[in-house]
C-alpha cells in the first residue's frame, strides 16, 4: 500500500512523514522544530546541495505550493554528526494532530505568500501592458480625427 506525500509514517518517532518518493522523511517546518532551529533553517538547507537530500513536493489534500521534505537518515545523520541527534526528550514522540495541521498550515501560507507576490508581479506587467495599448488606441483615434491634407487627393478610380 503506498501512502500519499505528507501522511505520518507508521510507527514514526519524531513526527516522520512520507515523502514523494515513499521514503521516510520530516517536513521542513518540523526538521526545524527538532533541531531548534528556525523554519528558514530548515528550508535553506533543504535548498543547498549538501550532505541532506530533500524533496520537494505537494502533500496531499492540503493546498498551496509545494513543501519540502527532508529525507530522515540524511538529517538524522546530519544532525547526529553535530551531536544533535536524538532531540531532547520533550521533542521526541508522533508529532500531534494538531502540531502537523499547524506545520501544514504553516506551508500554505508560505505558498501562499509566494503566489500572491508571482500574482502581484503579473498584475503590474498587465497594468502596465494594458497603459500602454490605451496611450496607443488614443494616438490611432486622434489620427482618425484629423481631416486629410486639403492637398491631397483620394486616389483615382479605375475607369
Amino acid at each position: 500500500m503506498t501512502l500519499a506525500p505528507g501522511t505520518p509514517w507508521p510507527d514514526a518517532k519524531y513526527g516522520e512523514v512520507v515523502s514523494p518518493s515513499g521514503q521516510r522523511a520530516y517536513l521542513a517546518p518540523h526538521a526545524a522544530e527538532l533541531a531548534r532551529r528556525s523554519a528558514r533553517w530548515a528550508t535553506d538547507l533543504a535548498r543547498v546541495d549538501n550532505a541532506v537530500r530533500a524533496e520537494q513536493g505537494h502533500v496531499i489534500g492540503r493546498q498551496g505550493g509545494k513543501a519540502w521534505f527532508l529525507l530522515a537518515e540524511d538529517f538524522e545523520r546530519y544532525l547526529g554528526d553535530q551531536n544533535a541527534w536524538p532531540p531532547p526528550a520533550h521533542s521526541a514522540g508522533e508529532a500531534s494532530d494538531l502540531e502537523h495541521l499547524a506545520q501544514l498550515q504553516g506551508v500554505d501560507l508560505e505558498a501562499a505568500r509566494r503566489e500572491i507576490a508571482e500574482l502581484k508581479a503579473e498584475v503590474a506587467r498587465l497594468t502596465g501592458i494594458n497603459n500602454q495599448l490605451l496611450e496607443q488606441v488614443i494616438v490611432l483615434a486622434q489620427i482618425a480625427k484629423t481631416p486629410p491634407h486639403s492637398g491631397s487627393r483620394p486616389p483615382a478610380s479605375g475607369a
